[in-house]
């Protein structure tokens, strides 16, 4: 288990060595919102892999049908062109939209599917109940990793999911880091 952190444009001034010194061992940076551009995404990369930090983005998703999810995995690929970030993409289902699409779990499934046959580890960022209570993860592959949001004192996606892969937990959205708010988690995925 190490400690990672999750950012965007409200961490945009962030001091990567304090960071580090904080025992941060890798970052998760907001990539897009929907199919827009999150403009400081590069930056956070730039900054991670200058302290040797493991990387991976997230798409901020919109999506309320199978088609937009693709769209938006699309946007995603194009961004990170030839580069595949050490940590994956993640497809953050939090959003209205998503919650209240037709066929949530079939939202998941295609933007997953489109990182996927680029190549790219891809997983799914919820809150447990919005796991729980809109996504059929059953009817997901078993292979499709999940980073939870639960602020508690532990994390009960095996209880409920004890075949699926629990990737990260998010245990706190108010750690602070050199004066700056962070999403803290810790990781259970390999980071070398």
């Amino acid at each position: 288990m190490v400690k990672v952190i999750d950012v965007s444009y409200w961490q945009k001034d962030i001091d990567y060595d304090l960071v580090k010194q904080a025992g941060v061992r890798g970052v998760i940076v907001k990539i897009t919102e929907g199919v827009e551009i999150e403009e400081t995404w590069w930056g956070h990369v730039a900054e991670a892999e200058k302290r040797g930090l493991k990387w991976g983005v997230y798409c901020f998703s919109h999506a309320s049908t199978p088609e937009e999810a693709a769209a938006e995995a699309n946007e995603v690929l194009y961004l990170l062109g030839k580069r595949i970030p050490p940590m994956g993409v993640w497809f953050d289902f939090e959003s209205p939209e998503c919650l209240n699409a037709d066929d949530p779990t079939g939202v998941c499934s295609a933007f997953v599917n489109a990182i996927n046959a680029a190549g790219i580890p891809c997983g799914i960022y919820a809150s447990l109940s919005n796991l729980e209570d809109a996504i059929d993860v059953s009817a997901l592959g078993d292979y499709v990793p999940y980073w939870v949001a639960q602020y508690s004192k532990r994390c009960d996606f095996k209880d409920d999911y004890p075949d699926n892969v629990l990737a990260g937990w998010q245990y706190s959205d108010s750690q602070n880091i050199g004066g700056v708010n962070v999403d803290l988690n810790e990781w259970y995925l390999d980071l070398n």
